[in-house]
C-alpha cells in the first residue's frame, strides 16, 4: 500500500517543515529495540490508554486505532508494532495545538512472505497467531480499549465487506499481487 508523506508540509516560502511526531515506543518511554510486544513493547491496551490520554480529540483518535488494528489484521500485517503508530502534533499558528494519531504507515501484508515472523506484533485478545483469533479475542480486545463488544464487532465486519469490495479495483496484474488478494 502506497501511502503519501505526511510527516512534511510545504511553507508558504516553499519549504519543507517536518511536523513533529512521536512514535508510541518514544510516547511511553519504552525504547526502540523493545518494539515488539514479546520483547517489552507496548500492548493494545497501553496503545488505547495513551490515545486516549494523548490526543486531542480521543473518541476520533480512539476509533482510528481501532480501524488500523482491525486493518491490519484482515490484510495479514502482522508487523504492526509500536513504533509503526505514532502520535502527530500539530502547531497551526492560528489554532490551539492538536496531537492525533498519525496516518497509517509501513502497511505489508506480511503473511505473504514465509520467512517473516507469522507472529503478530503485539496480541489481539491474548493472541499472538493470527490464525488463532476467534471471536472472543475481538471481545477482549474491546475490553483492552475500553470500547463496546457489539460495537467491535461491526466496526471488523463493516471493515472486512470494504477491504473485500475495494480489492477487484486495487489488484495489480502481478503475481504477488494476485497472491496478497487472495490471502486477504
Amino acid at each position: 500500500m502506497l501511502v503519501e508523506r505526511y510527516g512534511r508540509i510545504r511553507t508558504s516560502s516553499q519549504s519543507l517543515e517536518s511536523l513533529h511526531q512521536e512514535d508510541f515506543c518514544q510516547a511511553l518511554g519504552i525504547i526502540s529495540e523493545q518494539k515488539y510486544q514479546n520483547e517489552g513493547g507496548p500492548s493494545m491496551k497501553q496503545c488505547f490508554q495513551l490515545v486516549r490520554d494523548a490526543t486531542s480529540v480521543p473518541a476520533v483518535s480512539i476509533g482510528w486505532l481501532l480501524d488500523a488494528i482491525l486493518f491490519n489484521f484482515l490484510t495479514g500485517n502482522n508487523d504492526a508494532h509500536g513504533k509503526n503508530f505514532s502520535l502527530l502534533y500539530s502547531r497551526t499558528p492560528s489554532l490551539p495545538a492538536m496531537t492525533s494519531l498519525a496516518p497509517l504507515y509501513d502497511l505489508v501484508c506480511t503473511v505473504y512472505y514465509p520467512e517473516f515472523s507469522q507472529k503478530m506484533a503485539m496480541k489481539l485478545g491474548g493472541e499472538y497467531e493470527a490464525t488463532k483469533v476467534f471471536p472472543r479475542h475481538f471481545d477482549r480486545l474491546a475490553e483492552d480499549a475500553g470500547l463496546g463488544k457489539p460495537m467491535v464487532k461491526r466496526r471488523l465486519y463493516s471493515l472486512a465487506k470494504s477491504i473485500m469490495l475495494k480489492i477487484p479495483e486495487i489488484t495489480p496484474d502481478h503475481p504477488v499481487g494476485i497472491g496478497v488478494a487472495n490471502l486477504i
